[in-house]
């Protein structure tokens, strides 16, 4: 319960809560700690660990509600439980729109990345280009260009600031149209010409 409490250093250094106490807890405390968790309105990721660790069925639940309805961080972090299960029609159509609806500094853009990566079907890249073209939020578009280029192999990292790639990235929020236009083909290109294999 103390590692419930999270203050600024254990949120800024992503201190998990102490997912080993859970080990000595009595039935009744299990029961006490799910009904607590469960009851919050969104989840944390912290939460969704601690969620899983307790693995009572109101627990797997939960995660599974958060899984359906967050998209943020912790909504992904759950929905990596659906992931696991198999790659099906239903589960990329429910990550797709995950990726339609995400916002940055929400936790949520390296969780998907993962999944994209793993995954990274004609449906998956349509909807990546897409956001790298058109999402609302800039840092959106900015980092799914950024990806996109890792995952075709034309940068080492989404994190890259290599002065040939960076000013094409920002470029796809210039309010210049020619400008983003000219960002969007370029990115276009690199995608459909990717440097090691991006998977299927």
């Amino acid at each position: 319960m103390r590692s419930m409490v999270i203050d600024y250093d254990a949120w800024r250094d992503g201190t998990p809560y102490d997912i080993a106490a859970l080990s000595d807890v009595t039935e009744d405390e299990r029961v006490q700690l799910t009904d607590e968790l469960c009851a919050k309105r969104t989840l944390d990721w912290r939460d969704v660990e601690a969620l899983r660790a307790l693995a009572t069925p109101k627990a797997l639940a939960r995660i599974g509600a958060a899984a359906e309805k967050q998209i943020d961080g912790a909504g992904i972090e759950a929905f990596f439980d659906d992931v696991a299960k198999g790659w099906t029609p239903e589960i990329e159509a429910r990550f797709v729109e995950k990726l339609e609806h995400v916002q940055s500094m929400t936790g949520a853009l390296d969780r998907l990345y993962e999944i994209a990566e793993a995954h990274p079907t004609p449906a998956v890249m349509e909807q990546l280009l897409r956001n790298a073209r058109i999402h609302s939020d800039p840092t959106v578009r900015y980092s799914m260009g950024a990806f996109l280029l890792e995952l075709t192999g034309h940068a080492d990292t989404r994190y890259t600031f290599d002065a040939n790639i960076r000013p094409h990235l920002l470029d796809l929020n210039s309010a210049d149209y020619a400008t983003y236009k000219a960002a969007v083909a370029w990115l276009l290109e690199k995608v459909a010409n990717p440097q090691r294999n991006s998977g299927s």
